[in-house]
């Protein structure tokens, strides 16, 4: 069952992102108190819109995006999507994302964008349900360490 996000979810959020990219591909080193902080930056957005997935009374999914104002029309950024591990490749992540889409439709936002590595499992599946490869669109990072 998806859910809006309310903040009573918090607590449950913050444990499946650690476990989750704290598991392979990614192998992270998130703990507690930092993967709630992160996600606090999230879901304390101005415009912040987040859904949860549900089996039975287990969390196994989130979607967490924020929207902004453009020149062309508001703007939804897709910014953690994460599915418990044992739940992966099971179709719970094309179902939040037609969530995120319907928001947007109703919504009048322009564009769902989202930020992922290329050649990682979550590329291959956001091409598969249809986001386009902007090559066009290049992010730069600097290492201030």
């Amino acid at each position: 069952m998806i859910k809006d996000y309310s903040n009573d979810d918090f607590q449950n959020c913050c444990e499946l992102f650690v476990q989750v990219f704290n598991a392979p591909p990614w192998n992270d080193k998130w703990t507690m108190e930092i993967a709630c902080k992160y996600l606090c930056e999230i879901t304390d957005h101005q415009r912040f819109i987040g859904y949860t997935l549900w089996e039975s009374d287990v969390l196994i999914g989130v979607v967490f995006c924020r929207v902004e104002t453009h020149f062309s029309g508001d703007i939804m950024f897709v910014e953690e999507l994460f599915i418990s591990v044992d739940s992966q490749r099971k179709g719970y992540g094309a179902v939040l994302m037609k969530e995120v889409e319907k928001y947007a439709s109703e919504n009048s936002v322009v564009s769902v964008t989202l930020l992922t590595s290329r050649g990682t499992p979550p590329f291959k599946f956001y091409e598969k349900i249809g986001y386009a490869n902007l090559d066009w669109l290049a992010f730069l990072q600097k290492s201030m360490l």
